[in-house]
């Protein structure tokens, strides 16, 4: 049963991106003579993928709980590193349990199911794509490029092709992206070294021990966010609406290369709209939440714009026009 619920779930999503137009084994667009770009023909997999999960899919899994144990929730290392006060200790017994992947996956995705295996409530400082990707770099399997937007890649190397690792450029939610997969022998090949990935990890939890006890300064070790007037003024306000990130990252941009200034997150935006009442948290059917404007942030500029996820799923995105950055700039020192 378990494998036929896998089957069923890895079909519903090849059904979802067929009808987005996205060839679910490369994730390249389609052509647009494609048959699965036809509307009537991209109508009926959406209207077939929502009958997997809804009808056929619930059933199995109803049938699946009475024979077997709830799956450990994987844990997401944002959510918990902060909290972590431990070492992280990847035992063999531990390892011997972790299932290496005939597809290829991404670093990152090789690092959440790394994560899986870390006992809940632990307390234990969870791996970070940072992690790997600085063993692999000191290995000579990745080299860091400059990406679009001046982002930094971590991309194979010759010799890291010959370990299996591969660079993969793709259409993800309307973004290109290049990023690095990882076969079977590349997987293999990180834990094989496993263990100083795993010291990278505690490296990080011991300065931040460290920094605790600095008092006023933030999490990495720097000042706290904040801006002066002057900076304020090369914000580059317009009516358009952007996400929260994109705010996030015009902030930074207003920070000197070498400032010793630490960085906003976007969440950290985010949250103040919350706690000023511009933005709601709310949970759909499945319990993932979700955030949406206030009668107040509607009327400051927060707005919702439908949009078609990767996997087919409608859903709305929640921008932010002038008005709202506005609000941002006027409390940008508050919000850290």
């Amino acid at each position: 049963m378990p494998a036929e619920i896998k089957i069923i779930e890895r079909a519903e999503m090849y059904l979802r991106k067929l009808s987005c137009g996205v060839n679910p084994l490369t994730e390249e667009s389609l052509p647009e003579t494609d048959v699965c770009r036809q509307e009537r023909i991209s109508k009926c997999l959406v209207y077939v993928a929502d009958y997997l999960k809804q009808k056929v899919m619930p059933g199995m899994e109803h049938q699946e709980k009475a024979a077997a144990p709830k799956p450990q929730k994987v844990l997401k290392p944002r959510v918990v590193r902060e909290a972590a006060t431990k070492e992280l200790v990847l035992s063999s017994e531990m390892l011997s349990k972790f299932e290496v992947s005939e597809e290829p996956v991404s670093v990152s995705g090789f690092v959440r199911r790394l994560n899986s295996l870390i006992p809940q409530d632990s307390g234990m400082m969870p791996l970070v794509y940072a992690d790997v990707a600085e063993v692999l770099s000191k290995e000579g399997v990745l080299l860091k490029e400059e990406g679009e937007k001046g982002k930094d890649l971590n991309l194979p190397t010759p010799h890291g092709e010959e370990l299996g690792f591969t660079r993969v450029e793709a259409d993800i939610r309307g973004h290109h992206s290049i990023y690095t997969k990882c076969s079977a022998a590349a997987q293999k090949f990180i834990l094989d070294n496993i263990d100083k990935c795993v010291a990278q990890a505690n490296e990080r939890l011991a300065r931040r021990k460290v920094r605790a006890e600095s008092g006023e300064m933030g999490r990495s070790g720097k000042e706290k966010f904040h801006v002066t007037e002057e900076q304020i003024k090369n914000y580059p306000t317009d009516e358009a609406p952007v996400p929260v990130s994109e705010i996030a990252r015009r902030l930074n941009d207003l920070l000197p290369q070498d400032s010793n200034v630490e960085k906003i997150y976007f969440k950290t935006i985010r949250d103040w709209f919350v706690s000023q009442n511009y933005l709601e948290e709310k949970k759909n059917a499945l319990g993932k939440i979700f955030f949406v404007p206030t009668e107040t942030g509607s009327q400051n500029g927060i707005v919702t714009e439908s949009r078609v996820g990767k996997n087919g799923e409608n859903y709305d995105a929640v921008l932010y026009n002038g008005v709202a950055q506005k609000l941002v700039l006027d409390h940008v020192n508050e919000l850290a």
